[in-house]
């Protein structure tokens, strides 16, 4: 009896080669120490308006978060670039040493510009140079889950939010260590852990040559046989300039107004819970919770956005972002602010975890190579960081001034944002 051959399959090879698990790996490394860091700044507010800077108004100090986050992103539209010119591992490193020393800086402040200089700008521009490098070399490595992907190293930021204000809270109780030296010990954390983000993240490798047509072995040919002219190719001519896709400029716009206001409870929910007279500790571990929660929110979306599509999961993590939003005006109890802070970790999580993975994933589909994904992805989160300056130093820098004696406070601020979010669901 004659047995039938199995028909041949052919499956892709894994996408997660070791030279992309170890781009994944330095990425969630570089996560925890930037945006993860970043997250928890609604500590150091609280800190410093009652020492330092006690002398100044909470809007002014917020001014330094503000500057940050502007320089985080603002600066991808030059790191992007430089990315595709010069690749990932100057960057890099050039970004890891600034972000040690601006934090080495930041020990020695005692005045709120010295505070801007090294924690705003200084920083900012640092963890630019990180942030834009690794996000663009995971959508290198990942193509065809790319959401997932990018959501896990997100999830380094999320980490990075639980552990960090747990870190500098119990240094900063420590009466022989001192503002000083916790953001010293800060510094000597992060410096082994951007070390690991240096050498690992590496770009894509190369696909495999093609044999030149000297190797390749000819086809034979009859004599009256003649090679047919092949028709020009109509995109090459029509093709658009990258910097001009109206795709790339939609969907900038669109995560422009998504992410609204995004920060506000990450800076402050701890200041809202002492506000309403919870107690010191309760109110500070709430940014843990909120940034514990995220860490789902970044990841769980990410896998569906493979699945169901990124604007799609996007679209509904939006509403639902700006849903838990407005909420924040009825969390006056223990347990209200606990939910609260679960719930909009969680919905906001989409906002890192498929904002980041939607923008070099739609330059690639607009564009249909991922060789300028540098470029695209450092113009939108430019876009990005000048969202968040204008709401930032507005709602959080002098116009909160403005704001406060229209009697307008930051549960005000939190349910313009959510209904921004519904509205503009509603509108596309």
């Amino acid at each position: 009896m004659a047995h039938a051959e199995d028909a041949p399959t052919d499956s892709p090879p894994s996408e997660y080669t070791p030279r992309a698990v170890k781009t994944l790996l330095g990425s969630f490394c570089g996560m925890f120490c930037t945006v993860g860091f970043v997250n928890s700044f609604g500590l150091f507010l609280e800190y410093y308006k009652k020492d330092q800077l006690s002398d100044q108004p909470e809007s002014t100090i917020a001014w330094i978060a503000a500057i940050d986050i502007f320089f985080i992103f603002g600066v991808s539209v030059v790191s992007g670039p430089l990315l595709d010119t010069i690749g990932p591992r100057l960057l890099l490193c050039i970004g890891s040493l600034g972000s040690v020393f601006s934090i080495m800086m930041t020990s020695l402040c005692k005045e709120l510009y010295q505070f801007i200089l090294a924690q705003g700008i200084l920083l900012g521009i640092s963890l630019s140079l990180l942030t834009c490098p690794m996000i663009a070399l995971v959508g290198q490595h990942i193509k065809i889950k790319r959401g997932a992907a990018v959501g896990i190293v997100i999830g380094g930021s999320s980490l990075g939010g639980v552990l960090w204000p747990i870190i500098v809270n119990e240094l900063l109780q420590k009466p022989n260590i001192g503002f000083g030296w916790t953001m010293r010990i800060v510094g000597f954390i992060m410096l082994p852990l951007l070390t690991v983000t240096c050498f690992c993240c590496q770009p894509a490798a190369p696909p495999p040559s093609q044999p030149s047509p000297s190797q390749a072995q000819p086809e034979p040919q009859s004599e009256k046989s003649s090679p047919e002219p092949q028709s020009p190719d109509p995109t090459k001519d029509t093709e658009t300039p990258l910097l001009q896709n109206r795709t790339l400029h939609l969907t900038c716009l669109s995560f422009f107004i998504i992410y609204f206001g995004m920060f506000s409870p990450f800076f402050y929910v701890s200041s809202y819970g002492v506000s309403q007279g919870f107690s010191s500790s309760l109110s500070f571990y709430t940014i843990s919770m909120l940034n514990g929660a995220s860490l789902f929110g970044r990841v769980i979306p990410g896998i569906l956005a493979d699945k169901y599509g990124r604007f799609n999961v996007c679209l509904v993590f939006t509403i639902l972002a700006g849903i838990v939003a407005l909420c924040w005006t009825k969390a006056t109890s223990v347990a209200g602010l606990v939910v609260f802070s679960i719930a909009y970790g969680f919905s906001s999580g989409y906002g890192y975890g498929i904002g980041y993975s939607l923008p070099p994933a739609s330059v690639c589909v607009a564009v249909g190579d991922a060789q300028d994904g540098g470029v695209g992805g450092g113009g939108c989160y430019g876009g990005y960081g000048f969202e968040c300056y204008g709401w930032d130093t507005y709602f959080r820098g002098p116009g909160a001034e403005v704001w406060v004696s229209c009697a307008v406070d930051i549960r005000g601020g939190e349910s313009a944002r959510g209904s921004v979010n519904i509205v503009l669901v509603l509108d596309n």
